[in-house]
């Protein structure tokens, strides 16, 4: 039999021609299509996200900052030394003490970028721990490299110190010819580099400050030369 050449061949459908295409509820001819939905964006979770990333470039920001100032200025912390400590009218007698410590201390700014000021420095005077006297020193301002002598006194005149403190005292001048003292200052002291300001306090110990003073002398002098004590 001879095909007819308009005919179709055949499909496995029952149409001579293509199956109608069945639409779907938005008419785009695809039924097993499923509807898309744009995602919900939480406000409050933006806002958080974004407050977090503005946080983290901020302290970024100040680490940096931090980082050249150190690098650059290096701030370190003023040195002190004691020049001369003299002592007169010493008396140790009935658990009462008497005396006069005259002493210069020098202040030393090792910054050669940054200016120094120090507010009202207080001295302290001790002998194995005990406090003995105390005084305040004026404040003052200190350039780059600079130093600044600054003369103190301390006194106490028939204060009771226990038993154990004159015996060592007494001991030691029998012993040694001198008795060796502590001295304490401290300060709230501003770093100045430019516009910057810090502030911080510190604190200088000076140990083991030898006093020449025999028993049978009311008076004596430092010990050795000029000594660098400790800043913290």
């Amino acid at each position: 039999m001879q095909q007819d050449p308009n005919s179709r061949p055949a499909s496995g459908y029952p149409y001579p021609y293509d199956p109608p295409q069945q639409s779907n509820a938005n008419g785009n001819g695809y039924p097993y299509q499923n509807h898309y939905y744009a995602p919900q964006h939480n406000p409050r979770a933006i806002l958080i996200r974004r407050l977090f990333i503005a946080s983290m470039v901020i302290l970024l920001i100040l680490g940096l900052i931090l980082v050249l100032y150190f690098g650059l200025v290096r701030p370190q912390l003023p040195y002190a030394y004691i020049n001369s400590l003299s002592l007169s009218n010493f008396n140790v007698s009935n658990n009462h003490l008497t005396g006069n410590w005259d002493l210069q201390v020098r202040f030393q700014n090792p910054n050669s970028k940054m200016s120094l000021y120090y507010n009202t420095v207080i001295c302290t005077l001790y002998y194995n721990r005990d406090s003995l006297s105390e005084t305040r020193l004026q404040p003052f301002d200190q350039g780059k490299k600079d130093e600044t002598p600054i003369n103190a006194t301390l006194s106490v005149s028939r204060t009771y110190v226990d038993a154990r403190l004159a015996d060592s005292i007494g001991k030691e001048r029998a012993a040694e010819g001198s008795v060796e003292f502590d001295l304490r200052m401290t300060s709230s002291v501003t770093f100045r580099y430019g516009l910057y300001r810090r502030r911080r306090y510190v604190t200088v110990y000076c140990y083991d400050v030898a006093v020449g003073v025999p028993a049978n002398s009311s008076s004596g002098k430092m010990v050795g030369s000029a000594k660098r004590c400790k800043s913290f």
